[in-house]
């Protein structure tokens, strides 16, 4: 039995197992084939606007406006179509799907109205300015204006050369987006033909309607800047094909040199445009001297009044607003006047050098006038831009005041003048600014002829663009103050002013502590408060100097000087209690550099009083910061206030039975033999007191010490030699003593005891 067992679990019943297995899983498989195929192969249900992105991409030439016009007819009447199925049904989730398709519906439709409006643009421009300048007779004028079109067609050029760039840039992440949506949409088409369960395939179904939607949105974007692209491409194509302007310039130029053309053209241009500036300038002047009239009658009624009314006040400054503007109007007219004497020069010129009769000779001279000219206009192009800022925003505030509200029968008509002059003289400005601008390309372009004519460019000339480079950047206008620029210049300036006023200042203040120790004999800390003080004057007046020498308002330190104040009382009562503490010490002296002073039982010398705090030097090498109020505020022992005397003091003790007045002699000749100790005042023994264990002297005496160490040694001489006279003299210096009393009313035991032993026993014991 085990036998057959063993036969039954050997290799060949385990390969008939797997036979076995094998052929019902092969079973299974062709059962679930025969269950799955069926489904796979019945035909999807057809979706509305189901179009792919592909099918789009096959229709001919999609970007044309009858391509683009037969796709909007279909996406509206499939708008019409999901608008129907919206209103028919009520499932939240069908409305909610079908909201989202109408919504993608929409941004489709929004994308095939741009691609109709580009697709529809005009292609055909108007003549050109080049064109309609070659029309006429060669002038100087029209010279200009062949370079002044140069210029733009370059600029042009260089502007659709970028616009062209992000149109393509546009285009390929475009594409790259219709790209990834038609892999999204694959993906839900895939997801749906595996659908098998009823609910599953429906929201597959909708989840492949919202991809096609999406596809197609790409592709229509992509639609939308491929025509986009081909705009910019036809524009640039167009630009470049525009006649070379260098052969007009060069046809023009060789004609001036001929004599050809209008010889008259540019004074008569010239005269026309005085004649119009003098005709504005008159203008003005007559609205003026009306304005004026007004001005002054309303001062009268507001002089005659003794109680006027606001609206009276409004008037006046309403009318002499107007009056300034049109003075500042008519001082721009004037300006514009002055500035066509040389604009009629610089044309000369340029007409002198085309027709090459031009003296080499002045060519230096005219460089170095018209680089001045083009200096002088960018200075006036940057004026002017203040100017308009300025009147741009006195305007922008007169118009907001009336739109405000209906003002007064009397303020209202003349704010509406004073918003017409501004507006009249903001006209002038910009006109103004308009011809600097002409004005100085027209130099720069007559200054770059003449550096041609004159070939090689020499050292000097590149020195004279260097400084002219600095001078720019030395003039740049970094902020204003009070109306007042603040150039890099002033800045710079300021900069150096300071540091040579600081300089000077510790120097200065050097000088006059020297001055006062070595001239006026005041002692070093005197000096040194003269000197501390000197420095501040000098400092601040200084830096007062330096900043009135760059022009810088010092009304502009008013706000400044504000929060400083208020920082000060709020944040800094400390600082400024121990900074103006620190004043007084300097005037007061109760302590001064180089005094002896004792604070919080620590003796030192003072070596620097300074605006917060001062430094005192201990005996032992330690360094002390005082706050200044502390000497103010605290008891402060001052050992050399008025003088170097100090009083020192010995004390000595002999025993009793001594003869005192020898004591006091020896003691007197010891202080005065010693140097140091003063005659005057005299020195004085005094015989203290009976005490205990010793008769008491005390030696009293004045010294010249600034230092506790010196009072010290002088006291440690005088003991020395005490010493050594009552050595001399066999006086002996007490010690403490006690008497002892014994009680011998009894006898005394006496007990001898022997080195490390037992005491010997008595008899008894």
């Amino acid at each position: 039995m085990r036998a057959m067992q063993r036969s039954r679990s050997g290799p060949g019943c385990a390969l008939a197992l797997r036979v076995r297995v094998a052929t019902s899983l092969g079973a299974l498989l062709a059962l679930l084939l025969i269950a799955v195929l069926p489904a796979a192969a019945q035909p999807l249900p057809e979706l509305p606007g189901a179009q792919t992105g592909a099918a789009v991409a096959e229709a001919a030439e999609p970007t044309s406006r009858d391509a683009i016009a037969t796709r909007r007819a279909a996406l509206a009447a499939e708008l019409g179509d999901v608008e129907e199925a919206l209103a028919a049904t009520s499932d939240p989730g069908t409305r909610a799907h079908l909201g989202e398709v109408r919504d993608r519906l929409h941004a489709i439709d929004s994308l095939l109205r741009k691609q109709a409006e580009l697709a529809g643009a005009p292609r055909d421009a108007d003549p050109s300015r080049v064109e309609r300048v070659a029309e006429g007779a060669p002038s100087i004028l029209a010279l200009n204006e062949l370079y002044e079109a140069q210029d733009e067609i370059e600029a042009r050029r260089r502007w659709l050369a970028e616009a062209l760039t992000a149109s393509r840039n546009a285009l390929a992440a475009a594409r790259e987006k219709l790209d990834a949506a038609e892999k999204e949409r694959r993906a839900a088409r895939s997801t749906l033909e595996a659908a098998q369960d009823p609910s599953v395939r429906a929201e597959a179904e909708r989840a492949l309607r919202l991809r096609q939607l999406a596809s197609r949105t790409a592709q229509e974007r992509v639609h939308l800047r491929t025509l986009e692209t081909r705009l910019a491409a036809s524009e640039q194509e167009a630009t470049a094909r525009e006649t070379d302007l260098a052969e007009r310039i060069a046809s023009m130029r060789a004609a001036l040199a001929r004599r050809q053309g209008e010889s008259d053209a540019l004074i008569a241009a010239l005269a026309a445009r005085e004649g119009e500036i003098r005709r504005d300038q008159r203008a003005a002047e007559r609205s003026l001297a009306t304005l004026e009239l007004r001005l002054e009658a309303a001062q009268r009624r507001f002089a005659s009044q003794s109680n006027p009314s606001r609206e009276l006040l409004e008037e006046v400054d309403a009318l002499a607003a107007s009056r300034d503007a049109i003075r500042q109007q008519i001082s721009l007219l004037d300006t514009r006047l002055e500035r066509l004497d040389a604009q009629r020069t610089t044309w000369q010129r340029w007409l002198a050098l085309v027709r090459d009769e031009a003296p080499r000779e002045e060519l230096p001279v005219w460089s170095e006038e018209l680089a001045g000219q083009v200096d002088s206009l960018a200075q006036a192009e940057v004026h002017h831009e203040g100017l308009e800022r300025d009147l741009e925003r006195r305007l922008e505030g007169i118009q907001a005041r009336l739109a405000r509200g209906p003002e007064n029968a009397r303020t209202r008509p003349a704010l509406e003048e004073q918003r017409t002059a501004l507006a009249r003289t903001l006209d002038v400005a910009r006109a103004e600014a308009a011809d600097l601008a002409a004005d100085s390309r027209l130099s720069q372009r007559v200054l770059g002829e003449i550096h041609d004519r004159t070939g090689r460019i020499d050292p000097l000339e590149y020195l004279a663009r260097a400084m002219r480079a600095a001078q720019g950047v030395w003039s740049y206008e970094i902020t204003t103050v009070d109306d007042a620029p603040i150039t890099v210049g002033s800045l710079v300036l300021a900069l150096v002013f300071f540091g040579a006023g600081l300089w000077a200042a510790r120097h200065g203040s050097g000088f006059v502590g020297r001055l006062a120790t070595d001239r006026f004999g005041l002692d070093s800390g005197a000096a040194h408060a003269f000197q501390t003080l000197s420095f501040y004057v000098l400092l601040v007046s200084f830096t007062l100097l330096a900043l009135r020498a760059v022009h810088f308002p010092l009304t502009a330190f008013t706000v400044l000087g504000g929060a400083l104040a208020i920082g000060i009382g709020f944040g800094s009562q400390n600082v400024m209690n121990n900074f103006i503490s620190g004043l007084i010490l300097m005037l007061e002296r109760p302590v001064r550099a180089r005094d002896v002073v004792e604070v919080d039982g620590n003796h030192g010398t003072i070596e620097n009083i300074g605006a917060r705090s001062t430094q005192i030097r201990s005996t032992d090498g330690r360094h002390i910061v005082v706050p200044n109020s502390f000497f103010l505020e605290n008891n402060v022992v001052n050992w050399t206030l008025s003088d170097d005397l100090i009083r020192a003091k010995v004390t000595v003790g002999v025993i009793y039975g001594s003869p005192t007045r020898l004591v006091e002699q020896l003691i007197r000749r010891v202080v005065d033999e010693d140097e140091q100790v003063l005659a005057q005042p005299e020195p004085i023994i005094v015989f203290e007191e009976f005490g205990d264990n010793s008769l008491n002297f005390d030696a009293y005496f004045w010294v010249n010490a600034r230092s506790p160490m010196q009072v010290r040694q002088v006291q440690s001489r005088v003991r020395f030699r005490i010493d050594d006279l009552f050595r001399e003299h066999d006086l002996v210096i007490a010690f403490p003593q006690r008497d002892v009393h014994l009680d011998t009313t009894s006898p005394i035991e006496v007990r001898l005891v022997s080195g490390g032993g037992e005491p010997p026993r008595s008899e008894d014991g």
